[in-house]
């Protein structure tokens, strides 16, 4: 199969060629992939750089990452698409290979990788490789990540490439189009999800397809530098959700489970409670013996901070303006 691969730009030139390098080494045949870059006007020679390595690029009018796939899909040409962000490199010389694998049943309609951390990599970036981040790791616990989806779901099968799980849909998985996540070309993406990254799943699983998760497919995601490049990516986003309901978070919501509705609105007392996610880590830590557990109460409590030094000035100047607006009756 072709497989095309689709990666949203802005300004990416120190991280992008490392993504075409591992790209390059590759084992599957080189005819068979094609690298598209959806720029979103790049001034640093982004674009330039991708023409001269051979990639097709295209301009997303929009800038962000999640439009900007989808405007790189639509002139694609694979029999399969894969997205991927500039901080990302295929870990082994055998990814597409693997990736491709399960895509031999036609069944399957999405195959998602392992994404795994290097040395080089910070702590932070560690936590989130391994659970994603803290808000959506309390919220969906076990299934926010398919290192961990085996306590949280039935296996339908297993190969000795894949994994299948019986996913249900009221209460779908945290699964992402990214990060190396693939699927057919054929699969037709609802209107209204183009900024959303996580709600074609539940088309996918809508439509009784099922999605392959391959351990053994590993890609890396080199998101952030530091504990405080985290609190200073994730805080910008954290506000514009507060302050516009439009954001994809609140169209998601209305696929959440009433546990997970209640766990949404506990998690920022939770984040800065300190004791509960110190329980929460010793107990990860007791029962999967993965160290990175420890690190769980310092980036929660960390973005739960962030979380309170965002919504405290915005609630008030909420109150402010409702007085205002009654006062002036």
């Amino acid at each position: 199969m072709k497989i095309s691969l689709i990666v949203a730009t802005l300004n990416e030139i120190r991280r992008l060629p490392r993504l075409v390098e591992s790209v390059n080494r590759q084992t599957y045949p080189r005819e068979l992939v094609e690298i598209i870059i959806a720029d979103g006007g790049s001034t640093d020679g982004t674009a330039e750089y991708a023409e001269s390595a051979g990639c097709v690029v295209v301009h997303n009018p929009h800038r962000r990452a999640e439009p900007g796939i989808v405007v790189g899909s639509a002139v694609a040409s694979g029999d399969l698409v894969a997205s991927l962000a500039a901080d990302t490199a295929f870990h082994d010389r055998d990814f597409i290979a693997k990736i491709v694998a399960p895509f031999a049943d036609p069944n399957v309609y999405v195959s998602v990788p392992r994404v795994v951390s290097t040395p080089e990599d910070c702590l932070a970036t560690r936590y989130i490789n391994e659970f994603t981040d803290p808000f959506n790791h309390f919220l969906y616990g076990d299934a926010a990540s398919p290192a961990t989806f085996g306590y949280a779901y039935r296996t339908k099968r297993v190969t000795p490439a894949y994994v299948i799980y019986d996913f249900p849909l009221d209460a779908p998985p945290l699964i992402a189009f990214a990060q190396g996540t693939t699927l057919r070309a054929g699969f037709a993406r609802r209107t209204g999800t183009e900024e959303d990254d996580i709600l074609p799943v539940m088309d996918v699983l809508r439509e009784g397809r099922e999605i392959a998760c391959v351990p053994s497919a590993r890609i890396e995601h080199h998101t952030v530098a530091s504990l405080g490049e985290f609190v200073q990516k994730f805080g910008p986003r954290i506000a514009k959700r507060l302050e516009d309901r439009s954001q994809p978070l609140w169209q998601r919501a209305a696929f959440w489970t009433k546990q997970r509705k209640m766990r949404a609105y506990l998690w920022p007392f939770y984040a800065v409670s300190v004791v509960g996610p110190i329980l929460t880590a010793f107990y990860g830590l007791a029962r999967d013996r993965r160290a990175i557990w420890l690190y769980h109460p310092v980036i929660t409590f960390a973005l739960g901070i962030e979380f309170w030094r965002r919504a405290v000035p915005y609630a008030w100047s909420l109150a402010l303006c409702r007085l205002r607006g009654e006062a002036g009756r």
